[in-house]
């Protein structure tokens, strides 16, 4: 998996962070907060999934940077209804080692300026089949590789252990792989989807500053 993307530094303070900005080759991904509040919402076209997938490999791996995605600058899949400027949110990606407060992502981003082009290669292997992976670990007491949400600056911040974008990213690839091929016949209200939620399944807390539910579908609609 190729992925070209700008390199940026940013100082505050005594503080240096390090973001990844991937260069889309789509506008096909489309990030916001549903209606009611009770979930928000990914849409995605067949170049949007792969490369959601490929930028949470690189996340896995990224243990000392930022990976930020600016979706709101995207039109998003096509076929879609439009969605307020207002309601609509970028997202970052953020290794859990590196402690990085949400709350100062509207000044680092404010500081992000002109990157520097650099490509990455990751291997395919970087997730595992569905079949390969132990559900069950869930259960031990100890677990902790969930991934977390929380909101700021009309961002979506997702923070995790390698463990937990590598479980999750294998349902994104499965989707980027499966939902092109896939389809439901004539049903209106029939989609492919998958559900990811602030720390994990069921567990029912809520978020800070965004809703717990991250609903990613594929939008037929936009092939």
């Amino acid at each position: 998996m190729r992925l070209r993307t700008e390199i940026h530094r940013v100082r505050l303070g005594r503080d240096e962070y390090r973001v990844i900005t991937p260069a889309w080759r789509t506008a096909g991904a489309s990030l916001y907060a549903g209606p009611g509040g009770w979930s928000m919402e990914l849409y995605l076209d067949r170049e949007g999934a792969e490369d959601l997938a490929t930028v949470w490999a690189l996340a896995a791996r990224s243990r000392r940077s930022l990976v930020h995605l600016p979706l709101r600058a995207g039109t998003g899949p096509a076929g879609l209804p439009p969605v307020p400027s207002e309601d609509r949110l970028d997202l970052l990606l953020v290794h859990h080692s590196l402690g990085f407060p949400p709350s100062r992502w509207k000044e680092v981003r404010a500081r992000l300026g002109a990157g520097t082009p650099h490509t990455v290669d990751l291997p395919a292997t970087d997730f595992p089949p569905e079949e390969a992976i132990d559900h069950e670990r869930r259960n031990f007491v100890g677990w902790r590789d969930e991934l977390r949400f929380a909101g700021a600056a009309h961002t979506l911040v997702i923070t995790g252990s390698p463990t937990a974008f590598r479980l999750t990213g294998s349902q994104l690839h499965a989707l980027s792989r499966e939902a092109p091929g896939r389809r439901f016949g004539c049903r209106p209200d029939a989609h492919d989807c998958l559900t990811l939620t602030h720390e994990g399944w069921g567990s029912g807390r809520a978020a800070k500053g965004v809703p717990g539910s991250l609903h990613i579908t594929y939008a037929w609609r936009a092939e």
